[in-house]
């Protein structure tokens, strides 16, 4: 029986969901739920969306938990499920639904899911005062991959060297993604005229915690 006041890494409970105790299961949902929805909800742009997406990715992340090598990390291999769900997701739901601008409420519904814990970064102060469509417009105008680095680094809380394993790329280039991609929306919103912007801040690369 699963005890929640011990504390076991992802990989010790993988392997007792593996083993068949389901409810371990129930703690790594979690640990990483409100993390994948902010991630989705950027990604997708809508909160509907963003909520099938996690579910999609938690149950294959169940269902797959005999394919998880516990050599590397269990959010990486999560976080690749979940980029690898949103871009089918999307894709999937584009051809049928036309996406349609958010909402006052679902803005306030992805602002919600998205405030940052303790993080001082011009990107972090962006989400913090709830200014979701501003973020969504300077991330729209990214590449992909430039955009996809910025929501793990900061929406899902990996580390660089997860985010090259997540992207299948190299370390160099995970952190060239998330410094251009800052430099990028710098220049955005600099052209934008946006008020105390200070290009300097936003070229800074993130510290690795």
């Amino acid at each position: 029986m699963f005890d929640p006041a011990t504390r076991q890494s992802d990989a010790e409970l993988m392997a007792r969901v593996e083993r068949g105790e389901r409810e371990c299961f129930a703690e790594l949902v979690r640990r990483y739920r409100a993390a994948l929805l902010r991630l989705a909800s950027s990604s997708l742009g809508r909160a509907d969306w963003a909520e099938d997406v996690v579910q999609e990715t938690l149950m294959a992340a169940f269902k797959s938990c005999g394919s998880y090598d516990a050599r590397f990390s269990f959010r990486t291999w999560l976080w690749t499920i979940l980029l690898n769900q949103c871009r089918g997701h999307y894709q999937r739901r584009a051809r049928s639904v036309p996406l349609e601008p958010l909402t006052g409420e679902a803005e306030q519904d992805l602002a919600q899911v998205r405030r940052p814990q303790g993080d001082a970064s011009p990107l972090g102060a962006l989400m913090a005062k709830e200014r979701a469509a501003q973020l969504e417009a300077l991330l729209a105008q990214l590449t992909s991959a430039q955009a996809d680095a910025l929501r793990l680094r900061f929406f899902g809380g990996l580390k660089f060297h997860e985010i090259a394993r997540t992207m299948q790329c190299s370390l160099n280039t995970a952190k060239n993604r998330v410094r251009i991609g800052l430099t990028r929306m710098a220049e955005l919103l600099e052209a934008a005229g946006a008020p105390g912007t200070s290009r300097g801040q936003w070229e800074q690369e993130p510290n690795e915690p």
